[in-house]
C-alpha cells in the first residue's frame, strides 16, 4: 500500500468516489513494485473532456510520468493507471503479466 497519495482536482469539485478509485489502482500497481508516492491530477480541460496525469515515484528510483484525457473520468484513470502499469514493468513483462492484470482485473 502507498502511504502517499495526492489526488488534485482542477476546475473540478472534490470527489471521493474518485479518490477511492486512484487508491484502488495504486493498490493494484504496489502488486509488481512498491510504491513510494503517487500524485495524480485531475483537470476539466474542455466542456466534457477530462485530463488525467500521473505520476509514481516506485522504491526503485525510476519515476514514471503518464498522462490521458476522456470524457469519463473513471475511463480516464483506468487508462492512466494502465499506462503506468505497461512502462513500471515493460513491454516484455506485460505480456508475461498474469491475464487478470493484462486486463485490469
Amino acid at each position: 500500500m502507498c502511504p502517499d497519495i495526492d489526488v488534485k482536482f482542477v476546475r473540478l469539485p472534490r470527489d471521493p468516489s474518485v479518490e477511492a478509485s486512484v487508491q484502488r489502482w495504486v493498490d493494484r500497481i504496489g502488486w509488481n513494485t512498491e510504491v513510494d508516492r503517487a500524485v495524480v491530477s485531475i483537470e476539466r480541460t474542455g466542456w466534457r473532456r477530462l485530463s488525467v496525469s500521473l505520476k509514481l515515484y516506485p522504491a526503485t528510483g525510476k519515476t514514471v510520468l503518464t498522462t490521458t484525457s476522456h470524457t469519463d473520468i473513471y475511463v480516464a484513470v483506468a487508462d492512466v493507471f494502465r499506462e503506468a502499469r505497461k512502462k513500471l514493468l515493460g513491454g516484455v513483462a506485460a505480456a508475461q503479466a498474469p491475464a487478470s492484470l493484462a486486463l485490469g482485473l
